[in-house]
């Protein structure tokens, strides 16, 4: 279990350097998982967030990486969906927009525990 928090705190502090760089630290994490899984055949990675924070949002009128305006609605927690990503045993259960609680169910069902 990996928890990517400062892009939480990039998002309430509207600091679109700050959620960007973190954002690229969680996908050289998620590299490595996805390549641990791949080797091992039997390791289910999930990718998911319990919120997203911040509103941001690429300004209208940007045409290239360099003059990409990134701008916030908020500097609290938002009503935007998140993504649930999965690979690996299991992963066709999991890779959709669900309510949270769901996975907890899901991942339970997978490893036959009780909810």
């Amino acid at each position: 279990m990996i928890e990517a928090s400062q892009i939480d705190w990039g998002g309430h502090a509207n600091d679109g350097d700050y959620v960007l760089t973190e954002t690229l630290d969680l996908d050289r994490v998620v590299g490595a998982a996805l390549d641990f899984a791949r080797q091992d055949g039997n390791t289910l990675v999930v990718l998911t967030a319990d919120h997203e924070t911040g509103g941001m949002a690429i300004n209208s009128g940007a045409r290239d990486a360099q003059s990409m305006g990134l701008v916030f609605t908020t500097k609290k927690h938002t009503a935007a969906l998140v993504p649930v990503m999965a690979y690996g045993p299991g992963a066709e259960g999991l890779s959709a927009m669900m309510d949270n609680t769901e996975i907890y169910r899901r991942l339970c069902g997978l490893w036959s525990l009780e909810p």
